[in-house]
């Protein structure tokens, strides 16, 4: 039995998400790196992620009329496609809300410092051990990195998020 072929229509909307999909993992590349100022950022992307993914695929569904299934071709494809677009939409949007509107730091912590790296373009990283013992991961600017090169322990403060969750918003060199 063939399957007949998907309508114009049908290909255009897919192009379409197929595009939008791009698009929105390019601002997901961008955001991404501002998770690992999030402390414990893992919940924060996987309930950002799920929650879009799945208010993705409903909306599309009902708004369209079609079917869940877990059929991925023609229009069956477009709910899964207008699930990973919203959960990278959602996922950058939270991330940027959190950060931007973040309050001012209300305390620090203090952390040893075991390596400075380079990233790509003006992204620097500082690895540190926490005070639980713990090695974390945050992105930092090249001007801070230039201060915390040769210091032993790192300063940070810590700013609760707009949406509550804290995240590193400061590092100074511990004196």
């Amino acid at each position: 039995m063939t399957t007949a072929a998907p309508s114009r229509d049908d290909k255009s909307v897919n192009g379409l998400l197929l595009a939008t999909l791009f698009v929105s993992g390019i601002l997901m590349v961008r955001e991404g790196a501002h998770f690992d100022n999030v402390i414990e950022g893992w919940p924060f992307f996987t309930g950002a992620f799920f929650t879009g993914t799945l208010l993705g695929f409903v909306c599309w569904s009902f708004t369209f009329g079609i079917p869940p299934s877990l059929k991925f071709t023609g229009a069956y494809r477009q709910p899964w496609l207008a699930a990973l677009v919203m959960g990278l939409l959602t996922t950058v949007s939270v991330s940027y809300i959190n950060r931007t509107f973040a309050a001012p730091p209300d305390r620090t912590i203090t952390g040893n410092i075991e390596i400075v790296d380079e990233g790509k373009g003006d992204r620097w990283h500082v690895t540190v051990t926490t005070p639980d013992g713990r090695y974390q991961r945050y992105l930092i600017t090249k001007a801070v990195a230039d201060e915390l090169k040769d210091k032993r322990q790192v300063r940070m403060s810590i700013a609760r998020g707009a949406l509550g969750f804290d995240l590193v918003s400061k590092f100074e060199p511990q004196k």
